[in-house]
């Protein structure tokens, strides 16, 4: 798709800053409804109705289980600018092996397709056989807990 990759509001942030919103607009926030509900991985929206993410976070949720946030920039409040989806279905990878972290891959199927935004894209996928040389740039994206003065940010 001709929108996906772009970030028009990235500013390229680097190090482990805050991002300003819209910086990445790929990046989702996977969520459980469970009783001890929030955030419990990250992942990448694809395109309009699917997200990648790790097999080792659906090892114990099923798709009922899991909301997905699009367009959420912290996880302390919501967003103006962010959309929630449920899952319909979760596939993991046939061959992932949890002792090896071998094959971690899963895709989800949004319940509902989503609108692109400035702050809501798809990231884009590399072509087949596609060769990353030593000394290419990535960006790697997801939330963390930072401490500071012994407070949870």
């Amino acid at each position: 798709t001709s929108v996906c990759g772009l970030a028009p509001l990235n500013t390229r942030a680097v190090g482990v800053q805050d991002a300003p919103a819209g910086a990445w607009p790929w990046q989702v926030t996977v969520q459980t409804t469970s009783l001890f509900g929030g955030h419990f991985c990250g992942g990448t929206l694809i395109n309009k109705d699917w997200v990648l993410s790790a097999s080792r976070c659906f090892r114990f949720y099923t798709a009922s289980d899991i909301i997905v946030y699009l367009g959420r920039r912290n996880q302390q409040e919501s967003d103006p600018n962010e959309v929630s989806r449920g899952v319909s279905q979760i596939i993991i990878h046939p061959d992932f092996n949890s002792a090896t972290s071998e094959n971690d891959i899963a895709l989800l199927r949004l319940s509902s397709s989503v609108n692109f935004t400035d702050y809501i894209k798809p990231v884009c996928l590399a072509a087949e056989n596609s060769t990353f040389y030593n000394g290419t740039d990535s960006w790697v994206t997801g939330w963390i807990l930072i401490e500071e003065l012994g407070k949870i940010m």
